[in-house]
Order: C-alpha cells, then structure tokens, then sequence
C-alpha cells in the first residue's frame, strides 16, 4: 500500500499554495532538493547523474543555516539531501539537518547507507521525517554489480539500516525509513530475496522503482521492461504482501514503456527547487548547468533576489512556453505526477459552477 504517495502527488494537501500560483504565477518553493556533496563512494551502473561529479564540491553548512531560514520565512516546507553525491560524505550533514528542522522545514535524506555510524545517526535521526536507503539488491553478489562496490560494502550498509531501525525502535520515533528498489535486468531475479531481507530487519517500507534515464547521463544504459516484467513483480509482491509494506511504482513503470509524457508544458517550477553543492539554485534538478534554469547563487544572492529576481520567472516562463517537454524531459522526472495535474487544472472548463 503506498500511504506515502510515491507514485503520485501531494497538492491537494497544498491547494492554498495551488491557488496562489494560479493568481501569481510566481511563488516560493513548497519543496527542494539539496545535494550536500557532488561526489559518491560509489559507481552504481545505472547512476544518472554522472555527469556531475566532475569536481569536488560541498556546500559551506554555515551559508546553509542561514539559507534555511530565509527559506523557512518564505514559506518552504521540506528538503531531500539527495542530489549528486552520496550527502553522508559531508562533514557537517548533522548541522544541516538541524537547521533545517530548527527552522520549521521538515527533512529527508536519501542514502546508499554505506557511510555513518550511531553517533551521526543519533543525532540526525529523530531530526528526519523519513530516511530512505538506496541498496537495490537483496544479496551481496547482486549489490556488487550494482553498486560497484568491495564486498564488505552491502553489509556495512546492512548493519547501518539495522542501526538505524533499532534507535527509531528504542526511542520510539515517527521517522519512517524506507528501502530503495531500482529495477534492472541486473537485480531483477534479486527481488524476492530483498523483501525477505528488509522484512526480516523490520524497515517500514519497500519501494521498487522504473529506471528513468538523465538527458545527461554519461553511462550509455537503458533499460527495458516489458508486460512479462510487470506481472513476475507483481507474482512477487502478492506473494509476500503480508511480509511487509511493498510499494510498487507500476504507473511510473507503464509510463516508461510507452515513453509516455501526459503534460506539454512543465507548471510544476514554481513549487521546487533544486540546490547544487555550489550554492547554485535552479528551477529544475534535471537541467543543472544550463542556464535557462538556473535563478542564483546562495553565497552571491539574497533569497528575495533568487526566487523573485527575472531569472527564475524567466525559467519558469520558459517551462510553460518554450521547453520541449518530448525531446528535452526524461520519462518520469521528479515532477511529472506535479505536472499532470497541474496541466488538468489550467484547463479550465465552462459552467464550473456545475460540479
């Protein structure tokens, strides 16, 4: 059961920041992702942002406090350490995570749980809403091929989701923690042996997810599923539905085999926002380093000037009426659920009276 809408989107708990957006146009952020690092200690094969792990980068923790609160005044209401690299390898993650908190700013993080310890996980723990680990496999022969990794990697990050399950247990805290399940031809016959395994380690949830390939991913992969594909997860998943709570992503899926984009216009850059290890802010995490998308710099720009200067209104303005949503989007980006409603409702019927 997918309580947490997943597969789907959340504005109708927001339709008073919908409804500023459809007399403004231009509004603050509901949420952002932030990528603390741009580096990972892995090389998972089906990683789609290679691409931006050139340099070493890492947010200054001291600018990020003061962004968060500029940011908590301006209405946003969560943040993802996500991005581009693996946001444990930052020194000062645990900071960042309670600025955010200490602010009014619900937080997340996704990881591949390779790097941490209790003391970290203490701290940030009872900090997060949810903590979803990125481990794609069930056994440690399939993880080494996914996640490129030595062989003593999947059970360290075994035992740190264990770690992580006992301190929400001991101290009875709501963060949900959750596993993250890329499907690949590579960890397909993987499945089963996942559930079994994080059922066993008493994680909240499991979530199998439709590879989405980056417009600008440098590893030449793709992946394709078939009908076949969906019913063997699904065999799977009602054989051991009672195990656990088994979230599977079959609409992003179908959506990928037919290469389906049910919007034409991108409405949803108004109510996100993607921060780069650099400080850079764009409107969109899929299109950074190119300028069309991008509103500022947290270390040269005050937060009034970044979400309210030209540039942002000019990319959103450029989402709505010159962004080639089927050649330049990737199937399933972070907004397309967003997008899809938002696309219903600036269709506008006659007679709206008559419900």
């Amino acid at each position: 059961m997918d309580k947490f809408l997943i597969d789907g989107h959340k504005l109708y708990w927001h339709l008073d920041r919908v409804r500023e957006w459809q007399e403004k146009k231009y509004i603050s952020p509901i949420y952002i992702e932030v990528s603390p690092v741009s580096y990972c200690n892995q090389r998972c094969i089906f990683c789609g942002v290679d691409f931006a792990m050139k340099e070493k980068q890492s947010l200054d923790a001291d600018v990020f406090e003061n962004f968060m609160k500029k940011m908590g005044e301006a209405g946003l209401k969560s943040v993802v350490f996500a991005g581009d690299g693996e946001p444990f390898l930052h020194k000062d993650i645990d900071k960042m995570i309670i600025a955010t908190k200490k602010n009014y700013i619900d937080a997340a993080i996704v990881s591949n749980g390779s790097i941490g310890n209790l003391d970290i996980f203490n701290i940030i723990i009872p900090n997060l809403t949810w903590i979803k680990f990125s481990v794609d496999a069930g056994t440690k022969d399939i993880y080494e091929i996914v996640h490129k990794s030595s062989n003593h990697t999947f059970d360290t990050v075994i035992n740190n989701i264990k770690s992580v399950v006992k301190i929400k247990n001991e101290n009875k805290l709501k963060t949900t923690i959750g596993i993250q399940f890329l499907v690949i031809e590579e960890n397909l016959k993987d499945i089963e042996n996942a559930i079994n395994l994080f059922s066993d380690i008493g994680v909240d949830y499991v979530v199998f997810k439709s590879f989405s390939k980056h417009p600008q991913q440098l590893k030449n992969k793709e992946n394709l599923y078939s009908r076949k594909t969906l019913d063997y997860i699904d065999n799977i998943i009602k054989k051991n539905a009672c195990k656990i709570n088994i979230i599977f992503r079959r609409k992003s899926f179908e959506k990928y085999i037919k290469k389906i984009k049910e919007f034409h216009h991108c409405y949803a850059l108004p109510f996100w926002g993607f921060l780069t290890s650099k400080g850079d802010f764009y409107t969109c995490a899929v299109f950074t380093g190119d300028e069309r998308f991008k509103a500022g710099n947290i270390y040269d720009d005050n937060i009034k000037d970044i979400l309210f200067s030209d540039k942002r209104k000019s990319s959103i303005d450029y989402g709505l009426n010159g962004l080639e949503i089927a050649k330049e989007c990737r199937v399933n980006c972070r907004m397309a659920r967003v997008n899809e409603f938002l696309e219903m409702l600036s269709h506008k019927p006659e007679h709206i009276n008559f419900i």
